[in-house]
C-alpha cells in the first residue's frame, strides 16, 4: 500500500505573495531595458567616431599623397602641382570652398564586396580646370554606397594670416567660412591650412544621377557639420 505524507502545516503560495513575486521581476526587467538604450546608444557613438576617424584619415592621405590632384598634360606631364590644384580650387578663384566626397561603395566583384571612394565634386572644375580630372569622384558609385557618402568641405582655416598687407584671407567669416582673398601668385607662404567640415548624408540608393553634388555654402552654415578639423598641405 503506498502511503502519502500529508504536512498540514506546509501552504502554498498565495496570491498575493505570487502577484509581489512577479512586480519585483517586471521592475528589474524593465530597470534592465532601461539600461539597455544608453548601451546601444553608446555602441552607436563609438561606431560613428570609428568612422569619422576613417574618413579624416582618408582626406589626409588623399590631399598629402594622391598622384591624381596635380592637372597633367594629355602626355601625363603635370603642368600644375597638387598644391597649386588644392589652392586654385579652395580660393576666391573657384567657389571659395573645395569638396570631397568619402564613402563606401558595393564594387560588384562578390556580393559583400565592398571598396573606398574619395575624390573631389565633378563641379570643382566648372571655373576652369583646377584639379586633374582623374581626382574627380566617379558619380556612378553614389547609387552603389553602403552606407553613408561624407561630403567633406575644405576651406581657408583660422590660421592663415589675415595680418598682412594685403591679407590671405577675409578677416571675418561669411556664411561660417573664410575665404582666400590672393591669386595663387600672390600667396607667400609655404603651406596652405585648409579647414574641413565633414558632413554625413543619405546614399541615393538605386535612383540615377539624384545625389547633389552641389555645395552650397549658405545653407551649409546652417547645418551642424558631425565633424570639424584642420589640416594643411605644403608646397
Amino acid at each position: 500500500m503506498v502511503h502519502f505524507n500529508a504536512n498540514p502545516s506546509r501552504k502554498a503560495f498565495t496570491l498575493i505573495e505570487v502577484v509581489l513575486a512577479l512586480g519585483v521581476f517586471f521592475i528589474s526587467i524593465l530597470a534592465l531595458i532601461g539600461l539597455l538604450a544608453p548601451m546601444l546608444k553608446s555602441v552607436d557613438e563609438v561606431e560613428k567616431i570609428d568612422e569619422i576617424t576613417s574618413v579624416v584619415n582618408t582626406v589626409n592621405a588623399f590631399l598629402q599623397s594622391s598622384p591624381k590632384i596635380p592637372v597633367r598634360d594629355t602626355n601625363g606631364e603635370i603642368t600644375q602641382s597638387k598644391f597649386d590644384s588644392v589652392y586654385q580650387a579652395v580660393s576666391s578663384a573657384g567657389s571659395g570652398e573645395a569638396t570631397l566626397f568619402v564613402f563606401r561603395y558595393y564594387d560588384g566583384t562578390s556580393v559583400d564586396s565592398i571598396s573606398l571612394e574619395a575624390g573631389f565634386s565633378p563641379n570643382e572644375n566648372d571655373d576652369g580646370n583646377f584639379v586633374g580630372t582623374n581626382s574627380i569622384v566617379d558619380v556612378n558609385l553614389f547609387n552603389d554606397a553602403a552606407g553613408p557618402i561624407y561630403r567633406v568641405v575644405l576651406t581657408a582655416s583660422s590660421v592663415t594670416p589675415d595680418n598682412t598687407n594685403p591679407p590671405l584671407r577675409t578677416t571675418s567669416r561669411v556664411n561660417g567660412v573664410y575665404t582666400l582673398t590672393q591669386s595663387l601668385n600672390n600667396y607667400p607662404e609655404g603651406y596652405l591650412a585648409l579647414e574641413a567640415r565633414i558632413f554625413a548624408e543619405d546614399p541615393p540608393g538605386p535612383a540615377p544621377n539624384s545625389f547633389d553634388t552641389t555645395t552650397d555654402l549658405t545653407l551649409l552654415s546652417e547645418v551642424e557639420p558631425d565633424f570639424t578639423f584642420n589640416t594643411a598641405i605644403v608646397r
